[in-house]
């Protein structure tokens, strides 16, 4: 690559009659000094990615850029006063939707309160994640059953990467048990788009794949509330919403506030 002493190597004293030369002379120094420019940022991508490989097959580097990369998008959530889940892969949260007496109280007419349960060495001993599900199901719909004010309550369980729900509102005292592993269910939705009178445009869920389990009942009032708070986008909560989905099949449907989507093995039900 040209460097300055060979610039002014090539200029006799006067230079400025060779005008012209010079100016071709600039021009493919100019093109070899982005061609070395290229080279280099080609070879140090290369060189790049090959070390992220390296550093991701490092047990303790891997565990620190985790941890570093979740405490970011911790501190972010909590400045935009978005939710965000545990770091942990085993843990059972609990939600419930009540609905305030907005002539005594201000506020959001919808809140939602929740928490969480830890689940003690779930690699080892797994009726000890069924257990505890079930047992933490059972209080939450006693509580919803006995509670004028809530509207509904959901428990969410994430065991490694899957994802398990059960909904109860005032009307049900009944929900199915759960067994280890889940069973995936053939259900999937193409497109679901939050909807309301008081909105200019829709805000879109994007359902991960690990939600869609056999007995996973979504998109109820509480799944919808939780999906907005952990999402940026201003909106607002209320019975007079509507979720546009559609399935795989292309078909398109509604689901109101007094709606919930059942997964089966074979597809969905809406109750």
């Amino acid at each position: 690559m040209y460097g300055i002493k060979d610039l002014l190597d090539y200029m006799p004293t006067p230079f400025y009659f060779k005008t012209d030369e010079i100016k071709d002379y600039l021009i493919r120094t100019r093109d070899n000094i982005l061609t070395n420019l290229l080279f280099f940022y080609s070879n140090g991508k290369t060189d790049f990615d090959e070390k992220c490989k390296h550093i991701n097959k490092n047990y303790f580097v891997h565990f620190l850029t985790s941890h570093l990369s979740y405490s970011y998008d911790y501190i972010y959530s909590k400045i935009i006063n978005k939710r965000i889940e545990p770091m942990q892969s085993y843990w059972i949260a609990s939600y419930v939707l009540s609905r305030r007496d907005r002539n005594r109280l201000a506020g959001e007419e919808y809140t939602m309160f929740e928490s969480y349960e830890f689940v003690k060495d779930p690699l080892h001993n797994v009726s000890n994640i069924e257990i505890s599900f079930n047992e933490i199901c059972d209080a939450l719909d006693s509580v919803v059953l006995n509670s004028p004010s809530y509207i509904e309550g959901m428990v969410k369980m994430k065991i490694g990467d899957d994802y398990v729900f059960r909904i109860f509102d005032n009307n049900n005292g009944h929900f199915t048990d759960f067994k280890d592993p889940p069973v995936p269910s053939k259900a999937r939705f193409l497109n679901v788009e939050y909807t309301h009178p008081l909105m200019n445009r829709s805000i879109e869920f994007f359902l991960d794949k690990d939600v869609y389990f056999v007995d996973n009942q979504i998109l109820s009032p509480t799944f919808v509330k939780l999906c907005l708070e952990s999402q940026s986008e201003p909106y607002h909560f209320d019975m007079d919403y509507v979720i546009k989905i559609m399935d795989d099949n292309i078909t398109w449907f509604d689901l109101k506030f007094d709606k919930s989507i059942l997964l089966t093995e074979d597809g969905y039900l809406l109750v």
